[in-house]
């Protein structure tokens, strides 16, 4: 009975001292809070890096495949360079031979002297003209073949806009690992973005949307990659973030038509 009276002496004087320190400390709890929930966002960031990781992992699976790719792709670039050529010289025209004096004059044809009535006309003559006088049509240039890179990506930019977003994703991430300097890399990670956030896979756009703003600054897909990584957040239930971004898009590009929609959304919410 006594150790029982002592342990709730003790539970008591516990309870007692958190109320003090709350009384003390109002902003405590919510202090405690802010920390979890700070602690919650370096969770979620550990989380996208690690799943970086991960896609890079797979990057790296994809060149092992892709060399060989690589290969047949420059063999058949040279290929067609070759007909081309062939195609080219054989439908330059012979060159004709340049006149020289030794040359034959052209020939005259002339005319008999014809009577009409009391007079009689003058002979006329006709000249045939010299080879150098006959005018050649040149050829028509081949019009110069579609780049590799683009024809690539126009193909997986098709399959985004069909709406077939998991063949879109493999499309743009083979398109990533093949052409790693062309001028579309930009673009490719952006509608790659885009295709997860079609499918509800709002982290995988958020480390999507993110990667092109930091390192493709200069794109001009980085204010609407900024706008749809605020709504990505907000879906995910983080208004605070998602916000920030929106509000980001206004003040460093208040004429896009990203700030347009963000400004639009913000009336709303």
């Amino acid at each position: 009975m006594r150790r029982l009276t002592s342990l709730l002496f003790v539970l008591f004087l516990g309870f007692f001292s958190v109320v003090s320190m709350a009384q003390e400390n109002p902003y405590a709890l919510e202090t405690k809070v802010i920390q979890n929930q700070q602690q919650l966002k370096l969770l979620q960031q550990q989380q996208a890096q690690l799943y970086l990781k991960v896609d890079d992992l797979l990057v790296k699976y994809g060149e092992i495949k892709g060399e060989l790719d690589d290969i047949r792709h420059r063999l058949d670039a040279i290929q067609n360079q070759i007909n081309e050529i062939l195609l080219r010289n054989a439908s330059v025209p012979p060159p004709i031979p340049p006149s020289n004096p030794s040359s034959k004059p052209p020939v005259v044809a002339e005319q008999p002297n014809v009577k009409i009535g009391n007079q009689t006309t003058s002979n006329k003559t006709i000249t045939q003209p010299s080879p150098t006088q006959i005018s050649t049509t040149q050829p028509k240039k081949p019009k110069p073949p579609v780049p590799e890179d683009e024809v690539a990506f126009n193909k997986a930019l098709d399959l985004f806009k069909a709406k077939k977003y998991d063949d879109a994703i493999l499309a743009f991430k083979e398109f990533k690992n093949k052409y790693k300097t062309s001028k579309f890399i930009p673009d490719s990670i952006f509608y790659l973005a885009e295709s997860y956030y079609a499918k509800g896979e709002y982290d995988k756009a958020i480390i999507n949307y993110d990667y092109l703003v930091n390192t493709y600054q200069k794109s001009d897909k980085v204010p609407m990659a900024t706008y749809k990584e605020g709504l990505a957040f907000i879906k995910m239930g983080d208004k605070i973030d998602g916000n920030y971004l929106l509000q980001k898009v206004l003040k460093q590009y208040p004429n896009s038509e990203a700030a347009k929609l963000a400004r639009k959304y913000l009336k709303k919410g």
